[in-house]
């Protein structure tokens, strides 16, 4: 499907106020002729620029109307079983367990250049410009927890999406994301199309089919894995009686 083409008010139209911007529409007519000696008259439909959605691309005007298409990768973690636990465990501690879990996402997502777009109750939606981070986001995630009261589990998917009013992404990665993650086993990442692009201490263990609501069969599915040992430092184990020397003779 051809992008969406922006029209701009005839000349005629527009109000005396707007005259200083004749020097920035200039501007964009050059951007979008690229060297072309033919310049648009002034009530021809104006086309999308072409943007890359790396960060760097060419300022755009503001009364150009843009919808823009980049591609970003998305991943959907929440904690498993997260109403039972509450049944079993009482409100008080589902509110700690949220309270961690948000807790460690912001810090994991701030540290790995992975931005936290929305909290979904039990559970978080995140976005990333490459796939290594995100993965690596949501593995660290998984690995954080595992051994608690509770587990997590996430899906992630990547792929060309619609940048909606500048803050809401539209398009088949974002449902594909979400609906692997519901398909994921506790402590098991289901990711699509990013095997290449997987951190070291992440394991492959295969690859299955998933069918997922108004969406069908996902083949060559990832499922991905943490190893205990992927710690790059061990954590911190609590000291027991026998571990803390009693006096100095034993220093």
């Amino acid at each position: 499907m051809a992008p969406p083409r922006s029209t701009r008010p005839a000349a005629q139209k527009r109000p005396k106020a707007a005259a200083p911007l004749d020097a920035a529409e200039r501007a964009l007519r050059r951007i979008l002729t690229s060297g072309d000696d033919a310049v648009p008259s002034p009530t021809e439909e104006i086309p999308l620029v072409p943007l890359t959605g790396t960060g760097v691309e060419r300022p755009v005007p503001e009364w150009v109307e843009i919808s823009q298409s980049l591609y970003r990768v998305f991943a959907f973690v929440d904690v498993c079983g997260f109403t039972a636990f509450t049944d079993q465990h009482g409100t008080h501690a589902a509110i700690e367990v949220l309270t961690r879990f948000r807790s460690a996402a912001r810090d994991v997502t701030g540290r790995r250049g992975v931005r936290v777009i929305k909290w979904l109750g039990d559970g978080v939606m995140l976005v990333g410009v490459e796939p290594g981070p995100v993965i690596a986001a949501t593995a660290e995630l998984l690995l954080r927890f595992r051994g608690d009261e509770f587990e997590i589990h996430g899906g992630i998917a990547g792929g060309p999406v619609l940048l909606f009013e500048g803050d809401d992404y539209i398009g088949r990665p974002v449902n594909l994301a979400a609906r692997l993650c519901e398909a994921a086993a506790p402590s098991e990442i289901l990711a699509h199309g990013l095997s290449a692009d997987l951190p070291e201490w992440v394991d492959l263990g295969g690859h299955v089919t998933v069918r997922a609501m108004g969406i069908g069969d996902i083949p060559e599915v990832a499922q991905l894995r943490v190893s205990d040992d992927a710690w790059a430092v061990a954590p911190p184990v609590a000291a027991t009686a026998e571990a803390v020397p009693t006096s100095g003779a034993d220093l």
